[in-house]
Formats: C-alpha cells, structure tokens, sequence
C-alpha cells in the first residue's frame, strides 16, 4: 500500500507516464468484477465443498448415525428388559399372591383341624367327667346306702341299750 501511494505521488509530480503508471493501468480494478477470477473462486469453492463433503463430513456423518443406532439399540435393550423385568414382577406378584392365598387356606384349614380337634377332647373330658360324676354318684348313693343301714343298726342298738338303761334304773 506505500509503494501504491508513492507511486501514485511520484506520478502526479512528474506528469509523464513511466513504468509504474503502466503497472498501475494493468492491474484490475479492486470494485470492478472479474468474471475469470469469478468463476475460479466458485469453481474453487464447489471442488472445496465436494471435497469436505466427501472426505471430512461423511465420515463423521456415518460415525453420529452409528452412535445413534447404538443409542437407540440400548434404548431397545433396556426397554425390552425393562418389560421382561416387569412381566416377571407381574408373575412374582401372582405367584406369590397364589401362595399367600394356599397359605391362608391351609392355614385356616388348620384352625378348623385344631378347633375340631379341642372340641373333639372338650367332649372327651365332657363324657370322662360325667362318666366319673356317675361313679361317684353311684358310689356316693352305695355309701348314703350303707350308712343308713349302719345307722339304722347302731340307731336299734342305742335305742335297746338305752332301753336297757332306762330299765336298770327303774
């Protein structure tokens, strides 16, 4: 840019074209386009976007593509297992409601077993009791037999020995 300036000055001092006045006249004009130079820098551009294109954005294409199918094959994967999990937690759950269910009825199986079972000896020691009340009824009766024929006995001897005192002294 101070060898154009220069230049220039040295041009306008002088008045006569040189050399570098013709320099000057054969370069282009910077804000007039050049349409050589035009279609070399969309024809640069073009190769350059095929070129990245092909060499650099492809691959990375294919590799983002292959990071979201792994991405969504775990998705997959995980929604499959979360679903097998689940349908398993869904058959523990009935299995073991199945289970609750058979315990609770053998269970109260068991308390009808064990209530007919002390009902069963209630019974027992019901007719063991009254069987023993018979025989102490009987035997109570037997002795309330024997005693009154003794007291019957002793009441006849009293009464001939009283008899036999009351006559002694008289």
């Amino acid at each position: 840019m101070a060898l154009l300036e220069l230049a220039t000055m040295t041009l306008h001092s002088t008045g006569a074209p040189g050399p570098i006045q013709q320099i000057l006249s054969q370069m282009p004009d910077p804000m007039r386009p050049d349409p050589v130079a035009l279609v070399f820098a969309m024809t640069l551009l073009v190769a350059l976007y095929i070129y990245l294109r092909l060499v650099f954005f492809q691959p990375l294409t294919r590799l983002m593509e292959d990071r979201d199918r792994d991405l969504h094959a775990g998705d997959e994967a995980k929604a499959h297992a979360a679903a097998e999990l689940e349908a398993r937690q869904q058959d523990y759950q009935g299995r073991l409601k199945e289970l609750r269910a058979a315990a609770f009825a053998r269970r109260k199986a068991l308390a009808e077993a064990a209530g007919r079972e002390r009902l069963r000896l209630l019974e027992e020691a019901r007719a063991q009791s009254a069987a023993q009340q018979q025989e102490a009824l009987t035997a109570l009766q037997a002795q309330q037999a024997a005693a009154r024929q003794e007291l019957l006995a002793q009441v006849d001897a009293l009464a001939e020995s009283m008899a036999l005192t009351l006559l002694k002294r008289a």
